[in-house]
């Protein structure tokens, strides 16, 4: 009998701690406008910070254990990507070139990807210490495939802010021509989101400017896209961007954008649905920058887009309420959750 209630205590002992959640990391930026912009990281309640190094832009992979964030421009005029093992500390410099931007790990942790000079998608394969060309082109917008082995991205036939542009699935690491998803010529800023895409379709409005809506289309390119958002636009904004979508595909944050505009937004990906982070505040409120695989909860900062203004790391739950600050006069995060 004391061998079986020891047994049985030490299961119920291993169960909980099995089913007790893994901490997750936060990276985020202090002093953002600064050329003495660091990079920071945190467990994701906002705990044990420490400073990591000068940069901008930073992005943590999904297992924790990478952290990816872009330099200052070199004397040559060149930033780079560095690759910092959290545990031991070393980095790596993976790219380089004049400007980078969208950094991303693919959900696999495997792989870290970013847009060069808007031009081109490159990709560095961390167990094999290679990197490749994705794809090439006038690029807007790309994201990851659930399977970490392909990208989906915009290409525009020329640099034109509203040149005409269609969705294209490329693999990772090169080696094959990308498969053409779109042929509407108005799709921009895809987001794989497991059995969707979602993306911009744009249209040129009386005054000129352009109109994002949402829309959705299966991966194989099978079925007609479907229209998520369908929303009266004033001519200061320029419409609804994705930004993630929940594990089960049923609930996105997006960004509703503008002039001197980036207000984070929810969507429901079965309705088209919006609700705003901060409706009484478009310009300064809550920015949305990632939300949890469970839909439940937006990492974002308050204080709108603008890198001058004051800002704060919090979290929002997706339904509505009161931001929770992580870090104070912290911005631009991301997460693992």
């Amino acid at each position: 009998m004391r061998m079986r209630t020891t047994v049985s205590l030490a299961a119920l002992l291993l169960g909980s701690l099995l089913a007790a959640p893994a901490e997750g990391k936060l990276v985020y930026v202090k002093q953002p406008a600064s050329l003495e912009s660091s990079i920071h990281v945190a467990t994701d309640k906002g705990k044990q910070r420490r400073r990591l190094g000068i940069g901008r832009a930073p992005a943590i992979s999904p297992d924790g254990r990478w952290v990816a964030f872009i330099t200052a421009p070199s004397a040559r005029g060149r930033e780079s990507v560095v690759l910092l093992r959290l545990r031991s500390g070393s980095q790596r410099f993976v790219m380089r070139a004049k400007r980078i931007s969208s950094l991303r790990f693919s959900p696999d942790s495997g792989r870290v990807a970013a847009v060069a000079n808007e031009r081109r998608i490159r990709v560095y394969d961390i167990g094999n210490d290679k990197r490749r060309v994705a794809a090439e082109g006038d690029i807007r917008g790309y994201s990851w495939a659930p399977d970490s082995k392909r990208v989906v991205y915009g290409e525009a036939d020329g640099d034109d802010f509203q040149a005409e542009s269609d969705l294209y699935v490329a693999r990772a690491m090169g080696g094959a021509e990308p498969d053409r998803l779109t042929r509407s010529r108005d799709a921009v800023n895809p987001v794989w989101g497991g059995q969707e895409i979602f993306y911009d379709r744009f249209t040129k409005r009386d005054d000129g400017g352009p109109a994002y809506q949402i829309w959705a289309l299966e991966p194989e390119g099978d079925g007609d896209p479907r229209q998520l958002t369908d929303v009266t636009l004033p001519p200061v904004l320029t419409g609804f961007v994705p930004l993630e979508v929940s594990a089960n595909g049923r609930r996105m944050l997006a960004a509703l954008t503008g002039t001197d505009t980036q207000a984070g937004f929810t969507v429901n990906t079965a309705s088209g649905d919006t609700d705003a982070l901060s409706p009484e505040d478009l310009e300064s409120g809550v920015v949305g920058f990632d939300l949890a695989a469970d839909g439940r909860t937006i990492l974002g900062h308050t204080g709108g887009p603008d890198p001058f203004n004051a800002h704060d790391v919090v979290t929002v739950p997706y339904g509505g309420g009161e931001p929770t600050v992580l870090v104070e006069d912290a911005a631009y995060p991301d997460w693992t959750r």
